[in-house]
């Protein structure tokens, strides 16, 4: 676990992000990056000015589930559930296809869009 904060930390790891949700809602941000290549489960890192003042939150592999990944079609359908766990994001889901996906938190949707590298 501790070589995987380590990695999230590194400016380097940019280069390995296959892709990235950008939602706004108002003066909000809401942002996934999917860190790794597409044949192995990426890392996923969360962050939004909503929950912890935009600070970078690697989610731990055991509380998501990723359905579909597809950097090439910017393809992804990602539920994330919270244990109970205060330092995590609220349980939420990230349904997307061809560039545009909706991010579900409780009963709201935020709207965005997804880039992946070629």
């Amino acid at each position: 676990m501790t070589v995987l904060l380590a990695l999230a930390s590194q400016s380097a790891i940019a280069s390995q992000t296959a892709c990235t949700f950008e939602g706004l809602r108002a003066s909000q941000y809401y942002e996934l990056e999917f860190i790794g290549y597409s044949n192995v489960k990426p890392m996923i890192v969360f962050s939004s000015t909503r929950f912890d003042a935009g600070k970078r939150i690697t989610l731990p592999p055991e509380n998501y589930s990723l359905k579909s990944f597809g950097p090439e079609a910017a393809l992804v359908h990602l539920e994330f559930r919270n244990p109970g766990n205060g330092s995590l994001p609220p349980s939420f889901s990230l349904v997307g296809r061809a560039g545009k996906a909706g991010l579900r938190i409780g009963p709201t949707v935020i709207a965005g869009v997804i880039k992946c590298d070629d």
